[in-house]
């Protein structure tokens, strides 16, 4: 079984035949030297992680259902599930659909596409908080987290050893993944200036403290836990 942007694929129209090489998350070499005299390679990563390309390959069971499953996919943010990798999902960007005929009625389908490093969760990780707790990434990677907190005035976000302060009106909402970080106000306008001072959250694996100040009322993280696996 595979779900694409959460339609399930029906068994009887389509097989998967590839699920492509899956590549354990690869950090991104910034620097990479042979030093006079000394054995081996002298390698420096950016902390960062490469994304990695893979191609489903797809048997489908008449040209009707090639249509049906090119038309499934967004050219950004596709989730990808698969039934060998329980409660798990990818996100993926799409690179380009091939097809070429599979014996007298059957197409094979080749959709390529630009996977994001990591293996996410595909259960709920909303905690909701007042205005301290805990938090535990389950994962054994950092996460980007999506939160949403809501008060009034000057106020400061803490969790583990990374502190924020922000400007509320009521409700701010702090996107932190990589490539989308930005900040939005209580009518999902986004809003950067609520933002005062810190960077965007990544939250360490393991149990981590959150603490505010100032007048917060309520705390929604949605983790995004994820492995490097």
């Amino acid at each position: 079984m595979i779900k694409i942007n959460d339609v399930i694929l029906p068994p009887k129209d389509y097989v998967l035949v590839d699920g492509g090489e899956i590549q354990v998350a690869k950090k991104r070499i910034s620097e990479e030297n042979k030093i006079y005299g000394i054995n081996g390679t002298y390698i420096l990563h950016d902390e960062a992680f490469e994304s990695q390309e893979r191609t489903l390959k797809i048997s489908a069971v008449n040209f009707a259902k090639v249509v049906e499953l090119s038309n499934l996919f967004n050219d950004f943010d596709n989730t990808i599930e698969l039934d060998y990798l329980k409660s798990s999902k990818y996100y993926a960007d799409l690179v380009d659909i091939t097809f070429n005929k599979q014996g007298n009625s059957r197409w094979l389908v080749s959709v390529k596409l630009m996977f994001d490093p990591f293996r996410y969760t595909n259960e709920s990780t909303e905690i909701r908080l007042t205005a301290k707790g805990t938090i535990n990434n389950i994962g054994n990677v950092f996460s980007e987290p999506i939160i949403e907190i809501e008060g009034s005035g000057e106020v400061s976000l803490a969790i583990g050893s990374q502190i924020m302060f922000l400007t509320l009106d009521s409700k701010a909402i702090i996107d932190c993944r990589h490539r989308r970080q930005n900040i939005y106000d209580k009518n999902n306008v986004l809003k950067n200036s609520i933002r005062k001072k810190g960077g965007f959250f990544e939250i360490p694996p393991g149990l981590q403290g959150v603490v505010t100040t100032g007048n917060v009322t309520s705390i929604k993280i949605k983790g995004n836990w994820r492995w490097r696996v």
